[in-house]
């Protein structure tokens, strides 16, 4: 046995916390997701529930995932671990996994790194990657407060519907401007080319309350990469509520939930002025 072959080895032996996935797919898009929105994470593991919290640089984006132990097909955890990466690292290594193969992370907080495998159902080979891991010191998020937001306006909307939405309001401009009322949603963009509206009516929606009138400008950088979510979705829910932030909550196919809460932008009376209030985050 190679110097190489014996470290590997000692890597699994009593491991903080091992978990593996027959559907890389989940954990590959999730992180694809959160890789275009923040640079560095910090992974809670307990031995019930795996958590990523985060917020991005500007403040404008917090955000909080949540998966069950049993949505894994396996889950073990000896002792609660606190673990730093980068996104940006752990997805290249992720994109190096098919679709035919299981996912396995591993971590023992004596080597400092998590182990990543790769390994075809019944096959004997199995490719191996390490991640070094990073000392985050992880900001005080209030993430309990904006979960406790009581939102006047929320409906569940197919993901291409919204999709579109952006898509569409990008043309135009950097901002999407979305108003909830009774009778269904208006979203609307302008740039100095024109300007754009999309309306939605009760029909169009899979489910939605809406009371009063709601409206609230919110950046497309933070919002499109959202979207990436939409293969392993199930359903998103859309909260809306006047100067506070937008509420996106993905629950995804085989367990688990992605919430989000993007600040609102902050109309100034210089038009061309991009400041967003981030009050409600921080």
């Amino acid at each position: 046995m190679t110097e190489v072959e014996k470290k590997i080895k000692s890597l699994s032996k009593n491991p903080d916390f091992r978990i593996k996935m027959d559907n890389s797919k989940i954990l590959k898009t999730i992180v694809e997701t959160l890789a275009a929105i923040i640079d560095d994470v910090e992974m809670i593991i307990t031995p019930e529930l795996f958590t990523i919290k985060a917020m991005d640089s500007s403040m404008i984006c917090i955000l909080q995932l949540i998966i069950k132990k049993e949505d894994f097909e396996e889950f073990e955890c000896t002792k609660d671990s606190k673990v730093g990466i980068n996104l940006g690292d752990f997805d290249k290594i992720l994109k190096r996994c098919s679709s035919e193969e299981d996912l396995i992370l591993e971590f023992n907080r004596k080597n400092q790194k998590i182990k990543v495998q790769m390994q075809k159902e019944g096959a004997s080979k199995v490719r191996t990657f390490s991640l070094a891991l990073l000392d985050i010191d992880a900001e005080d998020m209030p993430m309990e407060s904006l979960l406790n937001i009581d939102y006047t306006s929320y409906w569940v909307i197919d993901t291409d519907l919204l999709n579109e939405a952006i898509k569409d309001a990008e043309i135009y401009a950097e901002i999407l401007n979305i108003k909830a009322e009774e009778k269904g949603l208006t979203f609307t963009a302008s740039g100095q080319i024109g300007e754009m509206m999309y309306e939605l009516d009760e029909d169009d929606l899979l489910e939605a309350t809406l009371h009063g009138t709601n409206k609230g400008s919110y950046s497309i950088k933070y919002l499109k990469p959202l979207l990436k979510m939409a293969p392993i979705t199930k359903e998103l829910q859309v909260s809306l509520k006047t100067d506070h932030p937008l509420r996106m909550k993905f629950s995804i196919w085989e367990g688990g939930e992605l919430d989000t809460f993007t600040a609102p932008r902050v109309e100034e009376e210089t038009p061309d002025d991009d400041d967003y209030s981030d009050d409600d985050l921080t």
